[in-house]
């Protein structure tokens, strides 16, 4: 067989085998699709958990889900006349009347994950809030936490304990609490993985801190193989590159009017939109990985082009990351 002739043949084939590798990745896809397709038709409703809207993580995701047709339980210490509850329910009243209104809602909710009492209250009032056709909720996203910065020879023992006791026993707590909403719907249970900024410098005066996130990152370890039988996945998000305060800031008003009925301006820029799809992921992938960094390290990754298996999407206006998000409520 002369050169030339081979040449086109090796040519020929190389584009065969391109399309067949081409139709195979969308085949791939389609399967995925349409399983997801099945999953989302098994569990009509979007009930999401977030534990602490007392935060601005909290309380920024619990804005983003509903934007994006979720309902949300807004776990907060004093669900009525505290700051994050103030300025949750100004943003649904201003969202009622826009052009656009939210398909979601947000369902404020006194819960605090270092009192048993409390979160057996927040139990019993999931489920009166809960439809007659809902058999749970489809995940829990326990954003409770504290940090406390300090030399260990100079650091009050009092906020160690807090540390640990919000931190460690509050996953626990948890998932103790809500696990029975996670199972009729095989859902998911999320926390704030990593060590905030272990990874990154070993963070100076956050030995308790790095401490109890890596007991944290434990529990998860062993609460994922006690309830996979169950179905219900245990995902890390992975906070790694974040500071550590940035994870448990509470929201700061910036502007609060003399005005009857003004809303209140408050910063929402602890994640960025890439993050925010990141949690989106998390939540609603057809086959939930272990972890999900919410900081990408590499600039040069990508996905296969599969359409995502979210369900909800809604067109939202994008803020520049990295910049200051001011919210009205």
């Amino acid at each position: 067989m002369e050169p030339m002739t081979m040449l086109v043949l090796a040519f020929q084939l190389l584009a065969l085998f391109s399309i067949a590798g081409a139709l195979l990745i969308y085949l791939i896809c389609k399967v995925r699709e349409d399983s997801a397709s099945a999953s989302a038709d098994s569990q009509p409703s979007r009930v999401v958990l977030v534990t602490s809207a007392d935060t601005a993580l909290g309380l920024q995701l619990c804005t983003h889900l509903a934007n994006k047709g979720c309902r949300v339980f807004a776990g907060m210490k004093e669900a009525h006349d505290s700051l994050p509850a103030k300025l949750l329910c100004g943003w649904m009243k201003i969202r009622e009347y826009s052009e656009e209104p939210i398909a979601g809602t947000i369902i404020p909710m006194r819960l605090d994950v270092t009192r048993e009492d409390v979160l057996r209250e927040a139990t019993v009032s999931m489920g009166a809030h809960l439809n007659a056709d809902e058999r749970g909720i489809a995940a829990v996203i326990n954003t409770s936490g504290s940090v406390f910065r300090g030399k260990v020879e100079s650091q009050d023992v009092q906020q160690w304990e807090h540390m640990l006791k919000t931190n460690i026993l509050g996953t626990l707590r948890v998932a103790k609490a809500f696990v029975g909403f996670l199972r009729p719907t095989r859902g998911r249970l999320l926390y704030l993985g990593g060590g905030g900024e272990t990874a990154r410098s070993g963070g100076d005066g956050l030995v308790a801190f790095n401490a109890s996130r890596v007991a944290v990152d434990k529990c998860a370890e062993e609460l994922r193989k006690e309830l996979q039988p169950y179905g219900v996945s245990v995902v890390a998000l992975d906070t790694c590159g974040m500071t550590a305060e940035s994870l448990y800031k509470a929201p700061v008003a910036q502007t609060i009017s003399s005005t009857a009925g003004a809303p209140t301006q408050y910063t929402a820029d602890v994640l960025s939109p890439g993050a925010l799809q990141v949690i989106e992921r998390a939540l609603w992938d057809f086959a939930p990985q272990q972890r999900y960094p919410l900081l990408s390290h590499n600039k040069y990754q990508f996905t296969l082009p599969c359409r995502s298996s979210l369900r909800l999407q809604r067109a939202v206006v994008p803020s520049a990351v990295g910049e200051s998000a001011t919210q009205s409520v």
